[in-house]
Formats: structure tokens, sequence, C-alpha cells
């Protein structure tokens, strides 16, 4: 099989995207910024809770046309959660093997599998029925097709595999990705490739930031601001930006990132 290539893009994404596949630990990165539900991480569940139960972009379309893309997952299956009750196909994207086999190993219930069950109890806590955070994990369960490879800085961020789908989700990973805002709008362009017309992209990231630490490797990301994203969304034609929220930096400054605060998107493919 012939290996997809890049276009277009600098060598920095080559040289990030190497750095993760030879250094990442999804078990340090669990320890490091998911040891404890913050403010931040509530911020994002809640968003993505609240788009998939309550947004007419999403409660609209009909049940064959709800599946889900979860890329770019890494090791944390509950962003994906919060679709559970949305849709019965889920399928997560992850570039680092170490992340694809932490995502397997939890939706098999291995007995080593990183605990994520305080997450789940607070994603359950927000609806208005009365479901347990079990629940929501039996039902993501359910709902997982598999964990496939991806890459963002690939035309097609799926090779080999030619698939889109309805409804793309994506938490911390482009910024992450590169360091550059037109590396940055290449990779979103190619992502968009995988949302079908008139389907839905939902996005949440960091901002102002420039690295974050796991362990003893430092990872670099793109600094981005609000004006930022609205310009890269408003130079795309193939997605419209339908709304962005941000919040300001909630963690202490004691975890080992240097963002300035975080940010919340919902975008629509356009039906051409």
């Amino acid at each position: 099989m012939q290996e997809a290539k890049a276009d277009g893009l600098s060598k920095c994404v080559s040289e990030i995207r190497d750095l993760y596949l030879s250094d990442f630990n999804p078990l340090e990165y669990h320890l490091t910024f998911y040891s404890t539900l913050d403010d931040e991480v509530k911020f994002f569940l809640d968003n993505y809770h609240d788009a998939f139960q309550k947004d007419n972009l999403l409660t609209s379309l009909s049940p064959n046309k709800r599946r889900v893309l979860d890329f770019g997952c890494g090791p944390v299956p509950v962003y994906a959660a919060t679709a559970a009750y949305f849709t019965n196909s889920i399928t997560m994207a992850e570039i680092v093997p170490a992340n694809r086999k932490a995502i397997e190993s939890w939706m098999s219930s291995e007995g080593d599998a990183i605990d994520w069950s305080q997450f789940f109890n607070h994603i359950a806590s927000l609806d208005d029925e009365t479901r347990t955070g079990d629940e929501y994990a039996t039902k993501l369960r359910d709902a997982f097709q598999l964990v496939v490879p991806c890459d963002g800085g690939l035309p097609n961020p799926l090779h080999p595999v030619c698939q889109t789908y309805d409804v793309v989700m994506s938490t911390l990973c482009l910024e992450f990705a590169t360091t550059s805002l037109d590396d940055y709008r290449s990779m979103l362009a190619n992502v968009s490739s995988l949302i079908k017309p008139g389907g839905v992209l939902m996005m949440a990231g960091a901002l102002g930031n420039t690295s974050y630490q796991v362990g003893q490797c430092t990872y670099p990301s793109v600094t981005l601001t609000k004006e930022d994203i609205t310009d890269v969304f408003n130079s795309l034609e193939t997605l419209q930006l339908v709304a962005l929220r941000t919040l300001d930096r909630q963690t202490s400054l004691e975890k080992p990132a240097n963002h300035k605060g975080i940010f919340f998107l919902m975008a629509q493919k356009t039906k051409k």
C-alpha cells in the first residue's frame, strides 16, 4: 500500500506528527489533564451535550443521518459520550496507536482501562431525564463502531478509508498539530472533507496557547485568538461558522499548558 502524503503543509506538521507518534503516553496524559473534572472540561462537555440534545442543526437531522465521527479523540472517550443518546453510530479517529489502544481497552471494559467515571457522571447530571454515568458509558459502547487511524495533514484524513459523516466533532486537536495559521487552515479544510453536505462540525479547543507538556515532552501548538478562528472559517467556502463561544482560562496555572482561554464552535458544511 502506498503511503499517503500531505499536500501544501510545512515541515513542522510532519515533525509534530512524529513527536506524537514517538513519545505520547496516554496514561500520563490522563494523569496530567484529566485526573480531576475541571471547569474547562465541563465547558466542553456541557456545550457538546447541549448541542446534541437541543440544537436544531443537530436535532433536525433524521435518525438515519446521525453518523458521528470523533476526530483526533486521543485516549479520551468522554466527549463522544455526549453523542451517545443522539446516534447509534460513533466512529473515533486517532493518529497515535497507543491512544487507539487506550480507547479500545476502555470500550472492551478491560481491567486496566483508564477510569473516566467522574466524567460520565457529569454528562448524566446534565440530562433532563434520570440517567446514570454507567448508562452513558454503556450507551457509548453500544453506539461505538471502531477507532481508526487518522492524520489531519492528509487531503483525506482517514486514508485509505473513504467515508463521510453527518457530524464531526474534534476536541483539542488541530491547534496542537501545527504552529501556523496557514497549516491550521489547510488541516481544517482537510477535516471538512469528512463531513457530508449539510452536516455539522463541532470543535473545542485552546486559545492563546503555544505549548503543553506531558511528562518530559513538550508539544507545540498554533496560537489562536477568537478573531483568528473567525477569519479562518470566513476564508473557507466549505464551512459556515454558526456559533463560537469562549471562556477565559479557569484551570490552575500549575497545569502544564499556557493557554489563556478555551472555545467551542459549531459550523455547517455547505450543501454545494
